[in-house]
């Protein structure tokens, strides 16, 4: 019987022979814990190995990216000091600049295009943002090699140019080359700056803030140099580079309001031809009142009355819009014993004059008065009804303007030539000079560089119209200031906005030229309105694509209805301001939802620069 207690030879030799099953199963299971141990041992050490290494580098780039925002933040500054016209006027300003831009952008785009940066542009969802900060760090650099060295040569030639030949003859060439050179510049800056916009937006908030902040500055340059560039492409052409160039001069007066400016006085004209200017005669508005006479059907239905506009030379420019006005213009002129060919039509008036004699130098007057950049639009607009007669006033102005456009262009050089440039787009803005050419080669410049303004018609900048037209026959205007509040209350996420306006007319004359008696000042004789009291045919033109609600009026003021003009719906109400009495108007404007600005307003210009517009647009910000 076999031994209970597991003693036999036989069971005795199995155990010394071999384990027993569950002796050899345990000794695997510890085993193969061993191996299993060690396994996960190894992998936690390759995981803290790898940890390590990814800390170190994530850390190198950490301070490899500050490092480089540092650069990019200073070549940025850099850029952003150039200002166009004072820039070309002094070349040094940006060859002084572009030796440091170059050695931070260098530095920055050796780092970024590193063998780090080049695998850390690989890491899924961050990696949009170190391509980004690389095509900053590119753009920057592209700048600083290219567009900005091609600025700064072709300022530094254009300033040792010689532009005067004597005889009041310009040399045109080197403004022409020169016109070219900004051109291509600006065209680079345009690429680098559609390359910037065109990155992927930034996750991480320093590194938006630095793109959006490059954004900005790089706009800013940009739209100078453009303005600049286009500028100074205006001034060959105006000056008969391509050949004789004959324009027609018209002199208003805004003391006497027409929606676009002002009463046409007198109309003159001016020949240039390769450099050579010649300002003519001006002739008083009655050669030309009995040679035509009628407006649009529009034209004649808005303004009807009180004061029916009989739309001879006088009352063209109660129409806002100076492309209508200055085909208008043309006919008259070619119906008139003076006659010639007309190339294109200019608009001026004496605020426009005293900016050209501020930088052509004071003009005297038969009597010794001498007007200057301070003294002449008052004079013009006020003074000269109370101390010239008046069947010389129209001849004074003349020969002032006359003068003083010679003037401006005689002797030019560097200096003279920017302070023209700088001066003719903010007057065309404001109305006081426009500019209006039938060349269709040269209307993307004249046309396009807004000298010859609309009524608001772009969608994309918005902008409202107040326009007045004075139907008391009279320069009362002369003493209407105005204020425009725009607030900006709303901004939807598909574009549009809302604004609040304000606009308050106050008639500001004085007792002691109540007390003067002058007809011819204050009015009150054609049965409209009293002596010294302005009625104004108001026009409200809401922006292109968008609306105007809620009117409110406050004042002496009619209510508004509806019209068309030029395929353009407006408002439009009498507004009667007595002396020292004002006229408010409220209302709230929706744009288009293509809007990418801030809306802006443009008005019939007063006697003086400053258009009397605030803004407020800390609301909310446009969403494109």
């Amino acid at each position: 019987m076999p031994e209970l207690n597991g003693k036999s030879n036989h069971t005795g030799q199995a155990r010394k022979g071999s384990r027993s099953i569950y002796g050899a199963h345990s000794s695997q299971v510890k085993l193969k814990g061993h191996a299993v141990r060690n396994t996960v041992l190894i992998l936690l050490l390759l995981l803290v190995t790898l940890l390590g290494i990814c800390a170190g580098f994530g850390y190198k780039f950490y301070k490899e990216a500050m490092v480089v925002k540092g650069h990019e933040e200073r070549a940025i500054s850099l850029v952003s000091s150039i200002n166009g016209d004072k820039a070309i006027q002094n070349p040094n300003a940006i060859a002084g600049i572009i030796p440091d831009l170059q050695q931070e952008t260098d530095a920055a785009r050796q780092i970024a295009h590193g063998n780090l940066w080049e695998v850390a542009a690989k890491i899924p969802v961050y990696g949009d943002d170190v391509r980004t900060v690389q095509g900053i760090v590119d753009v920057v650099d592209d700048v600083s090699h290219r567009s900005l060295p091609k600025l700064s040569d072709t300022a530094t030639r254009l300033l040792a140019a010689k532009f005067s030949e004597g005889g009041g003859k310009v040399n045109l060439k080197p403004i022409e080359d020169a016109s070219d050179g900004f051109a291509e510049s600006n065209k680079m800056l345009k690429e680098e700056l559609r390359t910037l916009k065109n990155l992927p937006d930034p996750k991480i908030s320093k590194i938006d803030t630095l793109y959006r902040h490059g954004i900005k500055q790089f706009s800013a340059v940009s739209d100078k140099v453009d303005q600049t560039s286009d500028d100074i492409r205006i001034v060959p052409q105006f000056l008969g580079s391509k050949g004789t160039r004959n324009y027609v001069i018209a002199a208003q007066t805004p003391s006497e309001a027409r929606s676009g400016g002002g009463l046409i006085g007198s109309l003159g004209s001016m020949t240039t031809d390769s450099g050579q200017i010649k300002v003519n005669s001006f002739h008083p508005n009655s050669d030309f009142i009995n040679l035509a006479r009628g407006g649009t059907y529009e034209e004649e239905a808005i303004f009807s009355g009180p004061l029916k506009f009989n739309f001879d030379i006088r009352d063209v420019s109660a129409n806002p819009d100076f492309p209508h006005v200055a085909t208008v213009v043309k006919q008259r002129w070619q119906l008139s014993r003076y006659s010639t060919p007309v190339d294109g039509v200019m608009m001026i008036d004496p605020v426009f004059i005293q900016e050209i004699i501020k930088i052509s130098g004071e003009v005297r007057l038969p009597g010794g008065m001498a007007l200057n950049g301070n003294n002449t639009a008052e004079f013009f607009m006020n003074g000269i009804y109370k101390t010239v007669p008046e069947n010389m006033q129209d001849a004074v102005f003349a020969g002032v303007a006359a003068q003083a456009m010679n003037n401006v262009f005689k002797d030019l050089n560097m200096s003279k030539l920017i302070k023209i440039v700088k001066v003719i787009r903010p007057m065309a803005q404001g109305r006081h000079i426009y500019t209006f050419t039938f060349h269709e080669d040269e209307a993307a410049n004249f046309q396009g560089a807004g000298l010859a303004k609309n009524a608001p018609d772009n969608p994309e900048k918005p902008e409202i119209g107040i326009y007045l037209n004075e139907n008391n026959p009279s320069k009362l205007d002369w003493y209407i200031h105005r204020k425009t509040d725009i607030t900006r209350t709303h901004c939807d996420k598909d574009g549009h906005q809302v604004y609040h306006v304000r606009f308050t007319m106050t008639n500001t004359i004085p007792q002691s030229d109540l007390n003067s008696g002058n007809r011819y000042i204050l009015g009150g004789f054609a049965g409209i309105g009293q002596p010294g009291t302005p009625v104004e045919r108001m026009l409200f033109y809401p922006p292109a694509g968008g609306s105007i609600t809620d009117f409110h009026i406050t004042g002496n003021a009619t209510g508004l209805t509806t019209a068309k003009l030029d395929g353009k719906t407006l408002y439009t109400g009498i507004a009667t301001l007595s002396p020292g009495k004002a006229v408010t108007y409220e209302y709230d404007v929706i744009t288009s939802n293509r809007a990418t600005s801030d809306l802006t307003l443009d008005q019939t210009p007063m006697g003086w620069s400053d258009p009397g517009i605030t803004h407020n647009t800390g609301k909310c910000a446009i969403g494109r």
